[in-house]
């Protein structure tokens, strides 16, 4: 019988959970051919691997990535044999737990040996599914496979998420590290770990299994590619005395709102994955049992994802050297790819996580601005009510989605972040709330600041500079998800003492990476003038500013009012070149008649090594870092190379 593929029940809610349009989900069946296009059988036919699923004795989906043509074997090879019929022979390793499965006992008479499958051209990220039965079927015990496959599912599928790479096929000697295809494991080993975390590119199996079997809903399967940043699939562990649970957790990436996969899981939890190395040719099975998490329950567990499938771990089998393809070329990430999402764990792990201020819902107002220098502004906001604000050096979350977001869009050729776009962003607070002399602390307050600089081609951050002056005459809040504080020079004092911060300190900064140190300076401030005999520091401030972007430094101008002769300040500041040579000049000459020369010097070079070495009692300092990757991997580098201790180092990113 020619199966109509009506969308299922598990699809159906999550097509209307995630708002599918109805006339969509009405069209769907119209996208799935039950005959194969002539254009899938050519694009198939030329395909030099293929990404095949099947189930095992138990019903569990194990995915593999089947090499399918080979000058040393010219019988390797997908050819149709019919309308609908495929027939494929492929190499693999005898591992494989793919071919395993078919060396297990037979399936009953009365059952189909379904498969699925994605046709995938990582030269060019075409790709087209595939799913039926497999009529015939034989392994040699090298890994050898013969194929006959029925097939009755047939969709194009967009190029989204896929790397673009070249491989060539390569003869290598596979080796059994890890196998638990027979019995059920949940944890594994640090190697098959390391192979997730590289991993941009990974299959993902499912199944449906029909109630009675009819034909608008027969049982089947489905193999998607998925896709993204090289760690874009998190993996985290849960322990119970010796027992080790491993789960992989995968976010939702914008895609056609057809929910197959997705659909599936609904429906039967049990999954497979394949996550090859292209450079090591070494390569993780998985199967397990998934589960999808949205809305509340997803940001719990990833924050900034409204929705992702979480997978218990429950079989792996990791072989070294397993697939017999080589990478030839650079690897090209989709530009569809979001930025690589953490675990809520990871992100407090980090001091990251975001903290929300109880159940009420806050919102935040521009009410000014302030230019620091031609692309560097200070934003400052009215919160609709007062938050215990972290300690200075801390974030704030801004929700920009009310004012911004115009819906779903499946494809973005001009500006493709835009597809996966959440309007949010965490921006370093460049301001430190007021410090209560009575209380040793410092007071909660409605009033926050970031200082953000233009970024070229950035969203958000062109958003902030060119709407600043609509956004405070019309007072448009946005959302304000919370504040964090994972970077800062301060700790708790005890019992009611004010906080303290080390004795002698390195503060290295670049770019607008400086905003931390900002609101740490003014902390630092505050308290030595509260409590003068509390606070004693001696720091140094590194900042390298492209042009006029040192006119940032104009904040740690010496404050009114006398500090205490035990807090010293110095600044050496690194000036590269401009494409306005005259602003350069000028913001340099403010800062000499606003900074005393015994604070500033003023270099007009690039920040070396000899320059760190120059700090007094260097290796007696805790050194705090904030600033651009490059510049912050070459100072690592630099501290590395100098012996300043890894414990004294602490560093400011900008991933989450």
């Amino acid at each position: 019988m020619t199966q109509i593929h009506l969308s299922h029940k598990g699809e159906l809610l999550l097509q209307e959970r995630r708002n599918t349009p109805k006339e969509l989900r009405a069209a769907i069946p119209q996208y799935i051919s039950s005959d194969m296009p002539q254009q899938h059988a050519d694009f198939f036919a030329g395909l030099p691997y293929l990404p095949l699923a099947t189930l095992d004795q138990q019903g569990r989906p194990w995915v593999s990535l089947l090499v399918t043509a080979s000058e040393d074997d010219p019988t390797l090879g997908i050819k149709q044999g019919g309308r609908n019929t495929t027939d494929v022979v492929a190499e693999t390793s005898p591992f494989d737990p793919f071919a395993r499965a078919f060396q297990q006992s037979a399936m009953p008479a009365d059952q189909r040996r379904l498969f699925a499958g994605v046709g995938i051209d990582f030269r060019n990220r075409r790709r087209n599914k595939i799913a039926g039965a497999i009529g015939v079927a034989s392994v040699e015990d090298s890994g050898k496979l013969r194929l006959r496959l029925i097939s009755d599912q047939h969709l194009g599928n967009c190029p989204k998420y896929i790397t673009v790479r070249e491989v060539t096929h390569v003869q290598r000697t596979a080796e059994l590290l890890h196998d638990s295809f027979d019995t059920r494991t949940e944890a594994l080993p640090e190697i098959a770990k390391a192979v997730v975390d590289q991993s941009s590119t990974v299959f993902l199996a499912t199944k449906y299994t029909a109630v009675d079997n009819v034909a608008d809903t027969q049982s089947d399967m489905g193999v998607n590619h998925r896709g993204g940043a090289p760690g874009f699939v998190r993996l985290y562990e849960e322990q119970d005395g010796e027992q080790i649970t491993t789960y992989l957790v995968l976010p939702d990436h914008s895609g056609n709102r057809f929910y197959q996969s997705l659909g599936n899981i609904e429906t039967d939890p049990q999954v497979g994955l394949v996550f090859p190395d292209f450079t090591t040719g070494d390569v993780l099975y998985i199967t397990g049992e998934a589960e999808n998490l949205a809305d509340d329950e997803a940001e719990a567990l990833m924050p900034r994802t409204n929705l992702l499938t979480r997978i218990k771990v429950t079989g792996a089998v990791l072989v070294k050297e397993g697939l017999n393809l080589k990478l030839t070329s650079e690897e090209q990430l989709s530009p569809y790819n979001p930025p690589v999402r953490l675990l809520r764990q990871e992100l407090e792990q980090m001091g990251h996580a975001p903290l929300a201020e109880g159940k009420e819902a806050l919102s935040a107002t521009l009410v000014s601005t302030q230019t620091l220098s031609d692309s560097i502004k200070t934003f400052k906001f009215r919160l609709s009510s007062p938050i215990n604000a972290p300690l200075p050096g801390g974030f704030g979350v801004f929700d920009f989605s009310e004012l911004l977001d115009r819906g779903y869009s499946h494809m973005n050729e001009a500006n493709p972040q835009m597809v996966n776009e959440d309007f949010v962003r965490t921006w370093t607070l460049s301001s430190a709330p007021q410090f209560d002399q009575n209380t040793n602390a410092f007071w909660a307050t409605d009033k926050v600041s970031v200082t953000v600089k233009r970024k070229p081609g950035g969203l958000m951050s062109n958003v902030l500079h060119d709407n600043a002056a609509a956004l405070v005459a019309n007072s448009l809040p946005v959302a304000f998800k919370g504040t964090g504080a994972g970077f800062t020079c301060f700790k708790e004092g005890p019992d009611g003492t004010a906080p303290t911060v080390p004795p002698k300190m390195l503060w290295i900064a670049g770019g607008v990476g400086i905003t931390p140190f900002m609101s740490m300076w003014d902390g630092i401030v505050q308290i030595a003038k509260t409590n003068p005999d509390q606070m004693s520091t001696d720091i140094v401030l590194l900042y390298a500013g492209r042009g006029d972007d040192i006119n940032v430094l104009n904040h740690f101008r010496p404050p009114q009012g006398a500090l205490p002769d035990h807090v010293k300040f110095r600044i050496a500041a690194f000036q590269s070149t401009s494409t306005s040579p005259s602003a350069a000049r000028s913001a340099m000459d403010s800062l000499y008649e606003l900074v005393p020369s015994n604070i500033l010097k003023l270099e007009k070079r690039r920040m070396g090594i000899e320059d760190i070495q120059s700090v007094t009692e260097l290796n007696a300092r805790e050194v705090f870092m904030c600033g651009p990757g490059g510049l912050m991997n070459g100072t690592e580098a630099m501290l590395t190379e100098l012996g300043v201790e890894e414990s004294r180092r602490h560093r400011e990113t900008f991933i989450f």
